[in-house]
């Protein structure tokens, strides 16, 4: 698979496709994303399904595609995007972070194995160009061992997750959707600094309304996390109910707007709640 996807950024450069290649760099052992327009480097070029190309620069808040087109406008992109990837870049567009417009992507498929060890429903990306679409994992034995629960066990349950938390920022650090530069996470009126663990709910809560709606499930806020709460079931609940509200999935139709972006007139809620967390 590398090797296909080297000669394609090859020939996307020599035919001047794209001005450039965003893509994962192996550089010492290490592999961090970079901006490829040497086909000569081409051969460091990588991809991994444990390191995701990452939007957002830490602790600047700046989105990087964002910085690369205000500072060379004209320049046209092509980015290296798995399913996750390319669900993020059309989330990051509609909220005016990136324009998709300047940029080509090039959609690579996950394997099966790839698709079983993230749990990913979804291990494609609609503008497939290269690998072959294979079957997500539609049940996750978290997800449904949770709701056999009642709601009694389920507070139970987040109440001890929640308290784990020692306030790293590790998982909005991670996620490729957390790009406010003024993050209320970190205002003293709604987490005092100083308290480990910090108020429940109030930090992780903050986190969950900004991201409910926007969250395109690649599982980094889980992996980031260095206490083993599980994120991603709580997101995977999270994005239950907002299909069932709004009929609405992040980073699926570029054309649709995200339910929290419009008023309620717009798009109504059902009569009916969510089930629940």
């Amino acid at each position: 698979m590398i090797g296909n996807i080297r000669d394609l950024a090859r020939k996307w450069l020599e035919d001047k496709e794209v001005d450039a290649i965003f893509a994962l760099r192996e550089q010492n052992g290490y592999l961090a994303p970079y901006l490829f327009t040497n086909v000569d480097k081409l051969g460091s070029m990588e991809i991994s399904t444990q390191y995701r190309l990452s939007y957002t620069c830490r602790p600047s808040k700046e989105n990087i595609l964002s910085l690369m087109q205000r500072k060379e406008p004209s320049t046209r992109i092509g980015i290296v995007a798995r399913g996750c990837e390319e669900r993020a870049l059309i989330e990051l567009a509609k909220r005016s972070q990136i324009d998709l417009g300047k940029t080509k992507i090039m959609g690579i498929a996950c394997t099966q194995e790839e698709a079983i060890e993230c749990k990913c429903e979804r291990p494609y990306p609609d503008n497939l160009v290269l690998g072959q679409k294979v079957e997500g994992v539609s049940q996750d034995e978290n997800v449904d061992a949770l709701l056999n629960k009642s709601i009694t066990e389920r507070l139970a349950f987040w109440r001890y997750q929640f308290s784990k938390c020692i306030k790293c920022y590790g998982c909005r650090n991670a996620c490729p959707m957390c790009f406010c530069k003024d993050c209320k996470m970190e205002q003293g009126v709604f987490t005092e600094t100083g308290w480990l663990p910090p108020e429940i709910p109030m930090f992780l809560f903050i986190r969950f309304s900004h991201i409910s709606e926007r969250c395109i499930w690649c599982g980094e806020c889980e992996k980031a996390c260095p206490v083993d709460i599980p994120l991603l079931t709580l997101f995977k609940l999270l994005r239950r109910d907002i299909k069932d509200l709004f009929d609405y999935e992040a980073g699926m139709d570029m054309t649709q707007e995200a339910p929290l972006l419009t008023t309620l007139d717009e798009m109504p809620m059902k009569e009916e709640l969510a089930s629940g967390i």
